[in-house]
């Protein structure tokens, strides 16, 4: 059993008898207080002595309930969640020091219909909770439950007039330790938009006052029990070098991990293809999420009505929900940071020795991610990143695809596989392998799409080379060799050591030129690479970034 509470101006028998029908008990308590216009929290505070029930709920006498069994869901809501004294159906996970409770709308939660002048739209401030509550600072006047035996605090008499009696009463529980929750089975149509005045704005002053040295006040996000949303930024998405592959692992993993991705870039096919299998959107970075490009056809609104869209013109037309963005490469970076400067990123950084991967700096990039420690030492030392911003997350592999094969596969010549992209920066590299695998009496497979002129050149009269073009099967490749080659720490070095190849890496600087090359045999915590683990690591670096 439990009661209702609501106050008005005029008696209202109708609402009375629609509230005692919702709830699915005849016999439930429905308390209608006709205030002429005193101070809410007067009646609510009647309302905690007097009412029959401990369960007591708070409404607005303008609100129609459209799910039916209110009294058994509410009273089904506290028994399940014991340590909640206040749940509502809207409410926020930060409370700034203004006292504004929808200040940053990623921290509100709930879901209200409202109906104004014949329209009727939902408002949801987050996703569908289920049969879950959420924790709260506060929550919401409009429709709130409490449990009268778990509270610590009634209702603060010093609020005057009907505006921030909710807010006042939530937050001085919650200082008392009493949780406070939303849930979003409960559905409330709100017959009014609900909108602030003289009287709102003169007593959240004074909360915010009175709360000084308490506010702000955030409460951690759960990403077991909500998706975490992730925009990944990357400069090409569509092949496979490196970091492509290293977008694609990530994103894939942390789809198995609770999280929403979506990837910006310059998309394509296969990866493009690959990805939307699993329900990853892409978008060309040329209209990124939220943004459309003028073409001189399209119209857009402005207050001399309707001018056509300027070609070439990035548009912003609706607004985005991620929590997070992951950005991988400069220009991409800084591209990202123009678009979205609300939102906290991360930011990887792939090599040493490419400009295009030299770090951004800025107040919104809350952590770095240096994919082999050389990197962060370089971000670190050359480019004034904070020690404590960066960290060592390594290459995300695919276990399905790299492992141990046991085979019994014997040849009369070792063989050696080196895996990348033909330019500049790996030529002397490979040059080096050509040489070396000749004198040796040894095979070389090279995989990898050819952007040097003089590879032809560097394999004419070299029989014991062989060069074949980018591939997603490079396992086979690597299950077929004996050994490894790569510059720097790259993905076949260590997609050879999940298959029990060692490897070469070849150190080399900004333009290419071979520093040392030293073998590898295969390291005892290979399980630092495997690609659940990384997107582990990375997501939990999300939710630290995002409950700062």
């Amino acid at each position: 059993m439990i009661s209702l509470v609501y106050c008005t101006r005029e008696s209202k028998p109708e609402h009375k008898e629609h509230l005692t029908k919702v709830c699915g008990n005849p016999n439930v308590e429905v308390i209608e207080y006709v205030n002429k216009g005193e101070g809410l929290t007067k009646f609510y505070q009647k309302a905690l002595d007097e009412a029959k029930n401990d369960i007591i709920v708070f409404c607005h006498d303008d609100i129609l309930l459209e799910t039916k069994q209110i009294a058994k869901k509410i009273t089904k809501l506290f028994d399940e969640n014991p340590e909640y004294g206040i749940i509502g159906v809207a409410g926020t996970k930060y409370l700034a020091d203004n006292g504004r409770w929808w200040q940053d709308p990623k921290q509100m939660y709930g879901k209200v219909k409202h109906t104004h002048e014949g329209k009727s739209w939902l408002s949801s401030y987050s996703a569908d909770l289920g049969k879950e509550v959420t924790e709260t600072v506060i929550v919401d006047g409009l429709f709130f439950a409490v449990n009268r035996k778990r509270i610590k605090k009634g209702f603060n008499k010093e609020v005057s007039g009907f505006h921030f009696y909710d807010i006042d009463f939530c937050f001085r529980n919650y200082l008392e330790g009493v949780k406070v929750g939303v849930c979003t089975n409960i559905r409330v149509n709100h017959m009014s938009i609900g909108e602030t005045n003289e009287e709102w704005e003169e007593n959240r002053k004074v909360f915010a006052d009175k709360y000084k040295e308490q506010l702000p006040v955030k409460i951690k996000r759960d990403f077991n029990k909500e998706k975490l949303k992730v925009l990944i930024g990357c400069i090409s998405f569509q092949g496979y070098t490196g970091s492509e592959l290293y977008v694609y692992e990530l994103a894939k993993q942390l789809t198995k991990q609770n999280c929403e991705v979506t990837i910006v870039s310059n998309v394509g096919n296969p990866l493009n293809m690959l990805v939307n299998r699993l329900g990853i959107k892409c978008y060309n970075i040329q209209e990124p999420p939220g943004y459309k490009l003028g073409d001189g056809q399209w119209s857009i609104n402005t207050p001399n009505g309707p001018q056509p869209s300027n070609p070439n013109t990035l548009y912003r037309l609706a607004p985005v929900d991620f929590d997070i963005i992951h950005a991988n490469h400069k220009p991409i970076t800084e591209q990202l940071l123009r678009l979205y400067g609300d939102i906290p990123m991360v930011c990887s950084v792939h090599s040493e020795v490419i400009s295009l991967e030299e770090p951004v700096s800025s107040d919104l990039i809350k952590k770095y991610i240096a994919i082999r420690p050389e990197i962060k030492e370089h971000i670190i030392n050359n480019f004034s990143i904070p020690k404590e911003s960066v960290e060592v997350i390594y290459n995300p592999i695919d276990t399905d695809k790299f492992h141990v094969v046991n085979s019994t596969q014997k040849r009369d010549k070792k063989r050696i596989l080196f895996v990348g992209t033909i330019d500049y920066l790996r030529k002397e590299t490979i040059q080096d392998l050509i040489n070396t695998t000749k004198e040796n009496g040894e095979e070389l497979y090279i995989i990898g799409k050819n952007n040097d002129k003089y590879l032809n050149d560097m394999l004419a009269g070299n029989d014991h080379v062989k060069y074949f073009p980018p591939t997603n099967r490079v396992q086979d490749y690597i299950h077929q060799c004996d050994e490894t080659a790569g510059i720097l720490l790259g993905r076949t070095t260590i997609e050879g050591w999940l298959c029990g190849k060692p490897g070469w890496i070849y150190d080399v600087n900004d333009n290419g030129l071979v520093l040392s090359k030293t073998f590898h045999d295969v390291p005892e915590d290979v399980d630092k690479f495997y690609g659940e683990n990384v997107a582990s690591k990375i997501k939990d670096l999300y939710v630290d970034v995002i409950n700062k």
